[in-house]
């Protein structure tokens, strides 16, 4: 795997990949799309950037200043369906074709199903799942047209090792690993390739903008860097996998939930509670 780890902290290089792409990413405005932002265009290729904060959106098109690719920086919610087929219309405009979808937009929730605010669980689903959506069917029809594409979805370990508190936001990384299943093989006469990443547990804004009781990450499980992830999201987009998983640690986690599964809520809940 190249390293491409902790490249924004080393002399930046001289010239851009030989292939660069056209990739849009949603959720740039911070942890892991920033990260994912900022390494695609010191790489030099041309990046459509979605996020909902204005304020970020700018800080984001002038840290990307002078690098050797291109950030078309714009505003907009997933949630937002209409939205999106116009934003992937501006992308169009701007750079002439899609290579690469990174749906990343996402947030968290912690609180129990029964008696938390509804108004939570329905923007934790509406974000991680009908975003996941809203994103692919606005930006599949520009993959066809150029000739194929990639879409890489992220989903996330507690999909099959959930805990207390973390329903709702399992069931939603749950669906996205079924999505990503069925758009494979929807997909694949149209030269479009799908990978799903299986994400652990990042070091990101997540944990203290989640909704329902926001705090920090489960300080008993280790936590990888944004930066970390994003270096293996630009690899994953040179080669085709059907899934990813970061550590040996994730992997773990997952085979667990699949084999022994009581042991493991037994775990889960020692670690949320």
């Amino acid at each position: 795997m190249k390293n491409y780890r902790g490249i924004l902290n080393t002399p930046r290089p001289d010239k851009p990949v030989e292939n660069p792409k056209v990739v849009l990413i949603t959720g740039a405005t911070s942890g892991i799309g920033w990260a994912t932002t900022l390494l695609l265009t010191s790489l030099g290729h041309k990046v459509i950037a979605i996020g909902r904060r204005e304020d970020r959106l700018q800080e984001l098109q002038a840290a990307t200043k002078g690098m050797l690719g291109e950030v078309l920086t714009l505003q907009g919610d997933v949630t937002d369906g209409e939205k999106m087929l116009q934003l992937m219309a501006e992308g169009l405009a701007h750079f002439g074709r899609l290579d690469v979808l990174i749906a990343n937009a996402g947030i968290a929730h912690r609180g129990p199903l029964v008696e938390s605010n509804w108004a939570d669980l329905e923007t934790v689903l509406r974000t991680n799942i009908d975003g996941v959506l809203h994103s692919v069917r606005a930006c599949v029809p520009a993959m066809r047209a150029s000739g194929g594409g990639h879409i890489i979805t992220i989903s996330s370990v507690t999909a099959v090792a959930t805990g207390p508190g973390a329903g709702i936001y399992s069931a939603s990384k749950s669906a996205v690993d079924a999505i990503a299943r069925a758009l494979r093989v929807e997909l694949e006469a149209d030269h479009i390739w799908v990978t799903n990443i299986w994400l652990g547990q990042t070091h990101t804004e997540l944990a203290q903008r989640r909704l329902g009781t926001p705090g920090k990450v489960a300080s008993k499980l280790p936590t990888m860097t944004p930066e970390k992830v994003a270096a293996r999201i630009v690899w994953a987009m040179e080669r085709r996998q059907r899934v990813i998983i970061l550590r040996p640690l994730d992997r773990l986690i997952i085979w667990g939930g699949r084999l022994f599964p009581r042991l493991l809520e037994k775990i889960m809940y020692r670690v949320y509670r």
